[in-house]
């Protein structure tokens, strides 16, 4: 999930210990803008394996056979 320009930085320990929470919209936030949907955060446990399932096909799209 930690990929692409802004949520890349996530993966560089020092980046992802610079969370905070922001209390206005209540959701984890970072310096260089990533922030992550409360309701995404809160359902979670519900939809991660959705959720697994979306990164798969977003990294690897399936490829059409002609």
């Amino acid at each position: 999930m930690l990929r692409g320009e802004l949520y890349g930085e996530l993966r560089d320990q020092r980046m992802f210990d610079q969370v905070k929470i922001e209390r206005e919209i209540h959701t984890l936030v970072w310096p260089n803008g990533s922030d992550f949907d409360p309701a995404t955060l809160r359902e979670w446990p519900e939809s991660s394996s959705d959720v697994d399932t979306q990164l798969v096909n977003w990294e690897h799209p399936a490829v059409e056979n002609r």
